[in-house]
């Protein structure tokens, strides 16, 4: 990460303890830097745009019903940034939440990326989640005309404060890399994708990654030398089956977005990495 990069990240933790993106004291900002230079929306004046449109989720499966949401494309918000065809956009959240997603998948039209935006005077719900106690605004990354396996759940971000275009993540951090004589059909390649879309939102590995809000999953031991195999798949389905304490954020997975078969790649590609290399 630029330097410019961690200081922005460490503002939006700052933030994220309560300042600015409260309703009341502060009009909300979603901070997009590129090219040393930080552009910044207000919530006032996304509202504002001519570019606003009204979108109907249904359902969204942050919230489990339908929505309706005053939103922007986010391609719009990303048309003065130079994009190369195989760069990321970070999506970072208040809470320490990290996502990186395609430019591809952004820029498209089917599924369309928008960014939600919650009017002050007419919140949105708390977040049907128990240790959430707020909502998914005043920035909430959504998607419409999506279809059940093209976007991962983990690419519906909520509070988020910055947008930030990167490389991909593993020329970001080689340590994440798969062999190059590892078969392109092998779990382990599938496994890397999975771990990328869905686990590093949240964790890192081996120092790689932003997130903050989850532990690092190779220091100081990788999952795969302290679970047995099954209990290892059962907790990445649904970890508060096996144990619960009041700081449990990591959720559980349905099929329809981690399936059986995604959670043994995911397994097998923490194996190959638990492997000692020459």
């Amino acid at each position: 990460m630029s330097r410019l990069h961690s200081l922005l990240a460490a503002l939006i933790l700052w933030l994220g303890a309560g300042l600015a993106v409260e309703a009341g004291e502060m009009d909300a900002v979603l901070m997009i830097p590129a090219d040393g230079v930080v552009r910044t929306y207000t919530r006032s004046a996304l509202l504002a745009s001519p570019a606003r449109t009204t979108i109907t989720i249904a359902p969204d499966p942050v919230y489990g019903r339908t929505m309706r949401y005053e939103a922007v494309p986010i391609a719009l918000l990303l048309k003065e940034t130079v994009l190369g065809p195989e760069d990321h956009v970070q999506v970072r959240a208040v809470d320490g939440f990290s996502v990186s997603i395609p430019v591809r998948l952004l820029r498209g039209d089917d599924p369309q990326a928008f960014l939600a935006i919650e009017p002050p005077d007419a919140p949105w719900p708390v977040l049907p989640v128990e240790t959430q106690t707020t909502s998914a605004g005043p920035f909430y990354l959504v998607w419409a005309k999506t279809r059940p396996g093209l976007v991962g759940s983990e690419y519906w971000a909520y509070r988020v404060a910055m947008l930030s275009v990167v490389k991909s993540p593993t020329a970001r951090w080689p340590q994440l890399a798969v062999a190059t004589g590892v078969p392109e059909t092998s779990p382990i390649r599938r496994g890397l994708e999975r771990f990328v879309e869905i686990c590093m939102a949240c964790h890192r590995f081996d120092g790689a990654g932003e997130a903050e809000m989850g532990p690092d999953l190779a220091r100081p031991m990788n999952p795969v030398a302290y679970f047995q195999p099954a209990a290892l798949k059962a907790y990445l389905r649904d970890p508060g089956a096996l144990r619960t304490w009041p700081e449990r954020r990591m959720p559980a997975f349905d099929k329809a977005d981690l399936s059986d078969e995604d959670i043994g790649a995911i397994i097998a590609w923490l194996a190959y990495k638990a492997e000692p290399k020459p």
